[in-house]
């Protein structure tokens, strides 16, 4: 078994990146299951900014948060759905 010497701020650095990761992940879950659930007369681009928006109001949207759902082209700059 190998040992790694990480530092403090290595550490931090890892489990802000795997918490950013974790949150990502489950707002596409959200958006996804959220679609599947949906009946006609509801619009998904609104259920999905709402799915968005709920995340903002709880703060959870971090930095590389906001850079990965920018990166895989779920929301631009202002944080709307593309």
């Amino acid at each position: 078994m190998k040992k790694f010497i990480v530092t403090k701020k290595q550490l931090n650095e890892y489990v802000e990146k795997k918490h950013s990761e974790k949150v990502f992940y489950d707002i596409v879950s959200d958006i996804h299951l959220s679609h599947i659930n949906l009946n006609e007369n509801v619009s998904k681009q609104n259920v999905s900014q709402s799915i968005i928006d709920n995340y903002v109001r709880k703060n959870l949207i971090t930095q590389q948060v906001n850079e990965m759902l920018i990166k895989y082209g779920i929301i631009n700059e202002e944080r709307q759905i593309i």
